[in-house]
């Protein structure tokens, strides 16, 4: 109400600078439109906001990722498939015993379980912005060397000697 007491014309000739630049703020605004409370006197009477406010509020220089389904929605699919499918292999797995089949599935679903998890965490806290592009590259290379590393481990352990299953029942009784 004081606002619009201070807009009318009568008032505008005894109010106060202070009282006119409020009701010039108010009267140039609309209900959509931007105020710089930070620009100066003369440029928040007039209306205008000074051309280096918006250079302050320019975006990060790194390149957006445009979106993808496969890795949108396709990619939470999967790490919701492969998650729940852990769940009948670890109850055949400690009801039946050791099984190739099964020691084979979960060679390579709690590997891949384990990539989807660490590569979530790096996504997230060790981005571009943070890390650099170079970082963030050598840091997703690694992870995926490891995962690599341990798939080729797990087909060796249970290929070679006696199974991911016999392995866990051994370290379990012992």
């Amino acid at each position: 109400m004081a606002l619009r007491l201070a807009a009318s014309p009568l008032a505008m000739s005894r109010s106060t600078p202070s009282l006119r630049m409020a009701a010039a703020l108010r009267s140039s605004t609309s209900l959509n439109a931007r105020v710089y409370f930070h620009a100066s006197r003369s440029t928040a009477a007039a209306g205008d906001s000074p051309a280096d406010v918006t250079e302050v509020y320019k975006a990060v220089a790194y390149k957006n990722i445009p979106p993808n389904q496969v890795h949108g929605s396709y990619h939470w699919d999967f790490e919701r498939l492969l998650t729940v499918s852990m769940i009948p292999l670890f109850a055949v797995s400690a009801i039946n015993g050791a099984h190739p089949i099964t020691d084979g599935l979960l060679g390579v679903v709690v590997p891949i379980h384990a990539h989807m998890g660490f590569d979530a965490m790096v996504t997230d806290y060790l981005h571009p912005g943070k890390v650099g592009v170079f970082g963030n590259k050598a840091i997703s290379w690694t992870l995926r060397g490891a995962t690599l590393l341990v798939l080729v481990g797990c087909y060796q352990f249970n290929t070679a000697d006696v199974g991911l299953t016999e392995l866990v029942k051994k370290a379990w009784t012992a």
